[in-house]
């Protein structure tokens, strides 16, 4: 029931985005002292949803109200690297794997309560359809 549902889709597929970007930042981490090791990051997971066409919703009854999604702009950073390259190559700074890795955390934990508000939102109905 739930995986014909659009928002848990693309939730589903955000957080598996965002488990194997901590496993690239862990492994970074891990190489910080690897000679001539590159970070490795994911593409930005925004890149992959503007290629998804958007899904209007559905009114089924007269008085269910349509949802217009309107002019919706999405902030994004587009920072210069200005991190430091180690005289032996490699180009690990861990300051700015701990930023990454917090940012990432910060998601997945913005994405387990979406899901969770989505599940209860449901719940609700659910109970009140008697």
């Amino acid at each position: 029931m739930i995986d014909g549902i659009s928002l848990f889709t693309t939730m589903t597929n955000k957080m598996d985005y965002l488990t194997t970007r901590h496993t690239l930042l862990a492994q970074n981490v891990a190489n910080a002292d690897t000679p001539g090791y590159k970070a490795q990051d994911l593409k930005n997971f925004t890149e992959a949803l503007r290629t998804v066409k958007p899904a209007g919703m559905l009114a089924t009854h007269g008085r269910h109200m349509i949802a217009e999604l309107g002019n919706t702009t999405f902030r994004e950073d587009n920072a210069v690297g200005g991190w430091e390259t180690a005289p032996s190559g490699n180009q690990v700074t861990l300051e700015e794997q701990m930023i990454n890795a917090a940012d990432n955390a910060r998601d997945y934990q913005l994405s387990t309560q979406l899901m969770k508000k989505h599940v209860g939102m449901m719940k609700a109905v659910l109970n009140t359809r008697t």
